[in-house]
């Protein structure tokens, strides 16, 4: 064991494209060297970076954008015209690293302090997403206002440190606690710098900064020293084992003293629940074999380089037991005994963790080919291009970028102004008239956003109503120009979840190239259009009926419509209107549009209270919006959940939905108007079902743990992919799947807070 003080970090310089050359071939000469640890990057902000923001907010001109100016400016002065900084540095290159060090150095192009006068200012995180074109004192993103009464930018607390200025020079700041917090899902809204005795008397104290956009020299700039995770890391189980492998990551950054380098990993083991997140090593010390290390055990404690391990019998900390499901934990360390994780009390979200169940035949064997730690619940399936980007939302208003491959991220997450609690649709650079690969994304901040799944940089991000209630729960849907030429760009097409009204709800179509109205909204109790309730559900498009569907609530009752047929040529405008009662379900269309099935939610009023009941499936004929057919199950089985997934070319379908303990297959045919019921399986808590034409399975996420695989030739639920049980007694709750045709994987998001990835069939 190695208990020496660690020496000083070194750094690592993030380059701006300028010198890129330069860094490539200082990169060759250190990859030649032994690996070394603790690398620094010196982010120097740049306005070509796209997720660089900075802007001055000045009070005495509360509604003024400075986006673009070459310096920033902090300013105390009376009657309330202070002036504050805003800076975000692109953290893109860094993310799969374990902060130990966030230096900040500011450049003081100009002030009016002096040695007799110094100032003080104060860096606060921003606890608020803003925009660097659209933040003013007022507001952070288009219309929406700051939180704080007043304005002035959103944050709290104690400032995370100060510093000085007298004169003009280089100042640094330590902000390694903001960064330990970003790394470990804190959403990154950037800094504020504010000076810490504001209103002063008489012409006040004014200190410019230099800016990303402004002299190169001047720019702000940020040193962060960290060490990687482990790349690439697999587990495979055999009979009484599990094997282990990674890769032991290359240089990203410079290296800090000379001999310090990466040896090895530490692993920690626990049975049939993933290690806690603050379950990790203490930097500078070796906890040592089969040593207790929070809620994982040191099964593995190599400074070889070694970068496979077999547990098996030979494990002295205990063996491995066929039919038991193990997780591990794997940090990269170096030779101080720095490890991949944050040194702070909840633990590293980033740690890399993968798990796997031995058994006795290979029929029965388990595993998963990758975890990723959000921490936070979000159970809509995640979005994705198959085999290229999974795309994972958080509740704690993350955007998570991940390989589907290696369960990496892309970068470090993106950050939003609220949770995002549906599936997020995905276009491809091909499809999209921005000509980029993008994800539009709705979230609870009453805001919607046009994101670069390459980069996680967002593109727009707007308040299509202008009001701070009209959240949305619900998905949003994209018409294609690529399937509509009378379209000048995509049109986003979602639905207002505002429960301060039942009548006055939104149906909205944004330019998917800048956000903006691209018809006008749809608006209930106005301009002729009849009540509308909350939208909880994603809207169809329909391009053989030229239509775009969407479900509503309806007041708990059948007095107001709930299903809404909008036109999509000319845009917007509604066709008809059915009063079906209070609809949850998103709508699903047969592969020819001959048929829409959506569902109820049986809410009725009890004792003047709006609750659920039984749901039932509905065949609705497209063109004039009249039910052929209904089926309710037997015995009944509550809401049906999220959407039918319907299957087959033509009639009949075969339809499988669940409901709140079973799953349900019917078969309608069209020639009959006629469900026909299949089978019935007992699920605890089922999720929506997924699965697609020509396979003949389908999977279910559900509150037992498990993913269950249901065989629609069998009829049979014929194998329970086991994901964890989060404590005793308390299964995880799997939410929805998605499957990925290009790996064979299926990926899903939990209440233990992380995302998964497994191969299928299982």
């Amino acid at each position: 064991m190695d208990h020496r003080q660690p020496t000083k970090a070194r750094c690592v310089e993030l380059w701006t494209p300028a010198r890129l050359a330069a860094l490539t071939v200082a990169l060759t000469s250190l990859l030649a060297a032994p690996m070394l640890a603790r690398e620094t990057i010196q982010i120097v902000g740049s306005s070509t970076q796209p997720r660089a923001a900075d802007a001055t907010i000045n009070q005495a001109a509360p509604n003024t954008n400075t986006a673009g100016a070459a310096t920033l400016t902090v300013e105390s002065h009376h009657g309330n015209q202070n002036q504050r900084a805003l800076l975000q540095f692109d953290l893109s290159v860094l993310p799969n690293v374990a902060v130990k060090a966030a230096t900040m150095t500011l450049s003081v192009t100009s002030t009016n302090a002096t040695n007799a006068n110094r100032r003080t200012y104060g860096v606060f995180p921003l606890t608020s997403l803003f925009r660097e074109s659209d933040v003013t004192w007022n507001t952070r993103v288009a219309d929406l206002a700051w939180a704080t009464a007043g304005g002035g930018g959103d944050f709290g607390g104690a400032a995370t440190n100060t510093f000085r200025v007298s004169g003009t020079g280089s100042v640094n700041v330590d902000v390694t606690a903001d960064y330990h917090n970003w790394y470990n899902a804190t959403a990154d809204y950037g800094e504020l710098i504010k000076d810490q005795t504001e209103n002063a008397a008489g012409a006040g104290f004014t200190t410019n900064f230099g800016s990303q956009e402004g002299s190169a020299a001047n720019a702000p700039s940020l040193s962060v020293t960290f060490v990687q995770n482990v790349q690439n890391l697999t587990a495979t189980p055999g009979n009484g084992s599990v094997t282990l492998s990674w890769k032991i990551p290359a240089l990203i950054g410079a290296p800090t003293t000379a001999g310090e380098h990466y040896t090895g990993t530490l692993i920690l083991r626990r049975a049939n629940l993933p290690v806690n997140k603050g379950s990790v090593p203490t930097d500078g010390a070796d906890p040592g074999l089969c040593a207790t290390v929070g809620s994982g055990v040191v099964v593995f404690d190599d400074t070889s380089g070694a970068q496979t391990f077999t547990d098996n019998a030979s494990d002295t900390c205990g063996a491995p037991a066929n039919g038991t499901m193990y997780f591990y934990k794997v940090f990269l360390r170096d030779n101080l005994n720095f490890y991949s994780s944050q040194p702070i009390a909840n633990g590293s979200t980033f740690t890399e963790e993968i798990s796997a169940m031995p058994n006795a035949t290979a029929a029965t064997q388990e595993f998963s080919a990758w975890i990723n730690a959000t921490f936070s619940t979000d159970l809509a399936a995640p979005s994705l291009f198959p085999g290229s980007v999974v795309m994972v939302g958080a509740g704690t208003n993350l955007l998570f970028g991940v390989d589907p491959t290696t369960g990496l991220r892309k970068y470090l997450p993106a950050a939003l102004g609220g949770p995002i609690t549906s599936r997020s649709p995905l276009i491809d650079s091909g499809d999209s008239t921005l000509g980029k690969n993008v994800i539009y994304v709705a979230d609870s901040d009453s805001l919607v956003y046009a994101i670069a799944t390459d980069t996680g940089q967002i593109l727009w991000a707007v308040n299509p109503t202008g009001a701070t209630t009209n959240n949305f729960t619900g998905a949003a849907s994209v018409e294609l120009k690529s399937l509509n030429n009378v379209l000048t760009h995509d049109v986003v097409i979602l639905g207002t979840d505002n429960g301060a009204t039942t009548s006055g709800n939104q149906i909205l179509g944004l330019d998917g190239n800048t956000g903006a109205n691209s018809w006008t909204p749809i608006v209930g109790n106005s301009g002729g259009v009849s009540p509308m309730d909350i939208i909880t559900s994603t809207p169809t498009v329909d391009y053989v009926n030229n239509a775009v569907w969407v479900t509503s609530h309806s007041a708990c009752g059948m007095g107001q419509p709930s299903l809404w047929k909008l036109k999509l040529n000319p845009p917007g405008g509604v066709i008809l209107t059915q009063n079906l009662g209070d609809m949850d379900v998103s709508p699903t269309l047969t592969f020819s549009s001959d048929v829409l099935f959506a569902a109820t939610g049986g809410y009725h009023l009890n004792a003047g209270t709006c609750v659920s009941g039984n749901s039932t499936l509905l065949a609705i004929n497209p063109a004039t919006g009249a039910t052929l057919a209904s089926f309710t199950p037997n015995p009944t089985d509550g809401a049906i959940v999220g959407f039918p997934l319907v299957l087959g070319f033509t009639s009949p379908y075969t339809i499988v939905f669940s409901g709140a303990a079973n799953v349900h297959a019917v078969q309608y045919d069209k020639t009959k108007n006629q469900f026909t019921a299949l089978f019935t399986l007992p699920i605890q808590g089922p999720a929506a079902p997924i699965g697609y034409t020509g396979f003949s399975k389908v999977y279910v996420g559900s509150s037992d743990g498990f993913i269950h695989e249901i065989d629609l030739n069998s009829q049979t639920d014929d194998f329970d992919e086991y994901v964890n049980t989060v404590n005793t007694g308390s299964p995880a709750v799997i939410g929805n799947v998605s499957l990925d045709l290009s790996l064979a994987r299926v990926y899903i998001a939990t209440t233990d807070q992380r995302s998964y990835a497994y191969p299928f069939p299982f």
